[in-house]
């Protein structure tokens, strides 16, 4: 790999982790459908599993996050630990990122563990997500813990 190709694969990294960093702070900012649905291509697919559903294409995840604030009305996203792998061949990429969330949920401390699996495409040059899958590893209320009242999904 030459240099030219090592500096574009750690530009296509920086940008990624922007567009996640951008994402949850929308996210932790109130859930703005249409602001949060831009970090995504037209045919994304954001997978919250038996918790939070599938939903597929950019206005599917922009009605999901204009929903959200009914139950979540805090949250804070710390996202931590990611590694982003770059195929800049084929303009794809994927990443994995963990999330520790305080958050209030129908009025109720809680915290999460989550991890995120995701894929991403260059379209035109930027960097979206094409796809997240969201690994909800528990959501249990503060005063209880995730050893007392594990609320695993579903």
């Amino acid at each position: 790999m030459d240099l030219e190709e090592r500096v574009q694969r750690l530009e296509a990294i920086e940008a990624i982790r922007r567009l996640k960093i951008a994402y949850a702070r929308v996210a932790d900012d109130g859930y703005d459908g249409d602001r949060i649905s831009a970090f995504f291509t037209e045919d994304a697919v954001w997978d919250g599993g038996e918790s939070f559903g599938v939903h597929r294409g950019r206005a599917a995840i922009k009605a999901l996050f204009d929903g959200i604030p009914e139950q979540i009305s805090f949250a804070l996203h710390y996202m931590v630990g990611h590694t982003i792998d770059v195929d800049l061949a084929a303009g794809s990429a994927t990443g994995h990122w963990y999330l520790w969330a305080p958050m209030t949920i129908n009025n109720a401390a809680t915290l999460g563990a989550i991890t995120y699996d995701d894929e991403y495409r260059n379209i035109a040059g930027a960097w979206l997500a094409s796809r997240m899958q969201v690994n909800i590893h528990f959501i249990t209320p503060y005063e209880d813990g995730w050893v007392k009242t594990p609320m695993l999904p579903g």
